[in-house]
């Protein structure tokens, strides 16, 4: 009876629970680790920058953000896909997904800088230009050798890679704040430069350790943008979901930026206890594609499911959480964004719509439907753009709430609906 236990407790159902239990943990220690450090540096950025210059730079991430997408095209998302079927493919996959983001890195942070304020109001061309180039140039690098390494079940090494992003750019941070007497923007792009070009060298030697140097070829490059761009389209189309609200808040005449910085804080807070569920699905990007080539939808949607449980309750206690610890804002950022306060409590909700818009969107992902998920994604950025433009003139920070929760219903409501229907037809 114990050998017979022993041996159902070692098959391969109990194997992939016991790696999934393992992969999850890293995953959650990365990203406690990257939340830890996201704490320290917004706590940073807010408190000594004042609300203005915080605005400002808020929004500058915003754009980044979104343009960021059309910068790595997608393709580390490929990479993750063809090493979880290949992994002999590793050093094509790295290098035909490194080329074009290191060109599109310099050149598009070249661009944004020459268009100045035009850009980001009130940030000028060489603080643009160093804070797009430590974002672009950090995802463009450090991403796609740290998601290959997820996909060759290498959680453990990935993870010591995030942990070690994190720490660079806090570190960073911190010197350019208390060691020089400048706290600017400028200042923390030089910090945030600095630290992206470190890590991204690290990570680089990490993975070539492994699977050798990559492979450059034109012809590749072509291929995985090809096959990457709609993930790039999702990802912007997310940004446009729930950060293209900064970029249109700060251009509001007399008091945008001061309203930015206090919505961004606010908007930071929301983001930071959404990061277990985003280590979670992180630990489990790979396993939806292997879900998807097994039984498609049904089977991503089944995968999905199991998780929906916890990551609906967990968005629960978060969304309660936030309205009962909100008045902390004031005591850790400053009374000057005792506004934020407010903002929390009304946006409090929202984990409870996107957390569980994330796994329908997985699963769709997973089934190699990633072009229905852009529709919806697309109108629902779309929807929160015209509201936007309606309410933001009249109606300042409240007219973005009422915004991202049409967005993130309409979202929610509609993934769920479609799978339903496109399950029941099959």
């Amino acid at each position: 009876m114990t050998a017979a236990v022993d041996e159902v407790d070692d098959g391969p159902e109990s194997q992939q629970r016991r790696s999934l239990k393992h992969d999850t943990a890293w995953s959650i220690l990365a990203t406690g680790t990257r939340t830890l450090g996201a704490v320290g540096i917004f706590w940073m950025l807010a408190r000594y920058l004042g609300t203005d210059e915080f605005g400002r730079y808020a929004a500058a991430l915003a754009l980044f953000l979104l343009v960021g997408a059309f910068v790595t095209l997608g393709t580390p998302h490929i990479v993750v896909k063809r090493l979880s079927v290949d992994r002999s493919v590793a050093p094509e996959s790295w290098g035909a997904a490194l080329l074009p983001s290191l060109i599109l890195s310099v050149l598009v942070a070249s661009f944004l800088a020459a268009l100045g304020d035009l850009a980001v109001p009130g940030l000028d061309g060489r603080a643009i230009l160093l804070l797009g180039l430590a974002e672009f140039l950090g995802v463009a690098i450090s991403l796609p050798a740290s998601q290959a390494l997820q996909a060759l079940d290498r959680f453990p090494q990935s993870a010591m890679l995030t942990i070690m992003w994190t720490i660079l750019r806090f570190a960073f941070v911190a010197i350019a704040f208390f060691g020089f007497e400048e706290r600017t923007p400028f200042a923390v792009g030089v910090a945030l430069l600095s630290a992206s070009l470190v890590a991204g060298a690290v990570s680089s030697g990490l993975l070539i350790s492994i699977v050798g140097r990559p492979r450059f070829s034109i012809a590749a490059s072509k291929q995985i943008v090809r096959e990457g761009f709609p993930f790039s389209l999702t990802q912007a189309s997310g940004i446009i979901l729930g950060d293209i609200d900064k970029q249109m808040l700060v251009r509001r005449p007399t008091d945008g930026a001061t309203l930015t910085g206090i919505y961004s804080a606010s908007n930071r807070v929301l983001g930071l206890v959404a990061t277990p569920v985003y280590a979670v699905l992180a630990a489990t990007y790979p396993r939806f594609f292997a879900k998807g080539a097994e039984d498609g939808l049904r089977g991503t949607w089944g995968y999905s499911k199991r998780l929906m449980v916890p990551v609906a309750g967990y968005a629960i206690l978060a969304s309660i959480g936030l309205f009962i610890t909100a008045p902390l804002v004031d005591d850790i950022l400053g009374a000057d964004y005792s506004d934020s306060i407010e903002t929390i409590r009304w946006m409090s909700i929202i984990p409870m719509i996107h957390l569980p818009a994330l796994l329908a969107g997985e699963a769709i992902t997973g089934a190699g439907l990633q072009n229905t998920r852009n529709r919806f994604i697309l109108m629902a950025g779309g929807l929160n753009i015209v509201l936007n433009l309606i309410l933001i003139g009249p109606y300042g920070i409240s007219g973005v709430i009422v915004a991202t929760y049409a967005a993130e219903i309409f979202l929610l409501g509609g993934l769920c609906i479609w799978i339903r229907q496109n399950l029941a037809e099959r």
